[in-house]
């Protein structure tokens, strides 16, 4: 079985071991998101979970949004999750499809806090890779590919770096691989030939990615540990970036930015539900009310995605955003006007 955790390109497919009651498998087969909080939230919500077995969740409030750490500590509660053992943070931020520009800047410096947490085990010359998931052409899959263009690299300057930075720059590489379809290869295959040729101490990969909720599309930020599944063909076997796969420890930061034309249809009617309209047996209690919505719905939409009519303006605020954490993670000697001269 197969469950689907995709985001722009509708074929990031995990193969999981389902656990369970017949009507817990639709729903997880159903998920269409890329956040574990949608997965955590829709597991306490509907599949009967108080709380998830060896899953634990901590929310720290600050000026511009909530910081959502959850914490997928085994292999009973990755299962559960259908997510692999690790750390989830979410920082969420409605500043951030606002294009309120001061806000936006205290959503990268907390995204550098959190980035920041990774790096501090590694020694201050280790070499960063930055990889720039996504196709650059299409506007809703083109965060990776924009952010890797906006991240200060260093590593070419280790003898040429003004006295004043001097201990203040990591190496940093950066590249946005593209994708199979323009490049007819696996991203697995060009990140691991870097991996092995250049030896990073830590990859961060960059991709956008897919909700199951409207409410989170465009203004959060999902950092996490365990590494990334970019995308690939349809029931095709691709191998992940992880630790597992390239030898080196894989941050992830993602942003969703497209919803399912499905998941938004059954988002409207738990809507409807909740403002008291009669929806029938497509309401909240209805257990199969996943397979109604889908077994109508997808004759005329199919796998349509769904993204913010405002998608221009917006990939390219979050990609500033994104890029301004990063640097400022990386590069802690420099300030936010100075990393903007030298980017510039």
């Amino acid at each position: 079985m197969y469950v689907e955790l995709t985001g722009i390109h509708r074929d990031k497919l995990v193969k999981t071991k389902a656990e369970g009651s017949e009507n817990h498998m639709e729903n997880q087969r159903n998920w269409r998101t890329d956040l574990a909080i949608d997965i955590q939230e829709t597991l306490e919500g509907t599949e009967g979970f108080q709380t998830i077995p060896g899953v634990s969740k901590t929310v720290e409030e600050t000026p511009v949004g909530d910081i959502i750490r959850l914490e997928v500590k085994d292999l009973q509660a990755a299962q559960i999750m259908h997510k692999a053992p690790g750390t989830y943070v979410t920082i969420e931020a409605p500043c951030l499809g606002l294009r309120e520009k001061e806000k936006q800047n205290q959503v990268a410096m907390l995204l550098a806090k959190e980035i920041e947490k990774y790096l501090a085990p590694l020694p201050q010359d280790a070499v960063i890779l930055v990889i720039g998931l996504g196709n650059r052409n299409v506007t809703p899959d083109s965060l990776g590919p924009l952010v890797a263009e906006k991240v200060l690299v260093t590593r070419h300057l280790k003898n040429f770096v003004p006295p004043e930075l001097k201990g203040k720059l990591r190496p940093i590489m950066a590249l946005a691989p593209g994708v199979l379809g323009t490049t007819g290869m696996e991203t697995f295959e060009i990140v691991n030939a870097l991996v092995q040729q250049n030896q990073p101490q830590l990859v961060l990969a960059v991709d956008a990615l897919a909700t199951n909720s409207i409410e989170r599309l465009g203004i959060t930020i999902q950092i996490s540990d365990s590494g990334i599944n970019p995308g690939s063909g349809v029931g095709n076997h691709r191998l992940a970036l992880t630790y597992q796969s390239l030898g080196v420890p894989v941050v992830a930061v993602g942003v969703p930015m497209v919803v399912d034309a499905i998941t938004l249809v059954e988002n409207a009617i738990d809507y409807m539900a909740d403002k008291g309209y009669d929806t029938g047996r497509m309401g909240h209690n209805a257990l199969n009310k996943p397979k109604i919505v889908r077994d109508i719905l997808s004759r005329y939409f199919g796998s349509l995605y769904v993204t913010p009519r405002q998608i221009d303006s917006l990939v390219a605020d979050i990609a500033q955003v994104v890029a301004g954490g990063l640097n400022g993670a990386f590069h802690q000697g420099i300030g936010p006007d100075e990393l903007n001269t030298y980017l510039n």
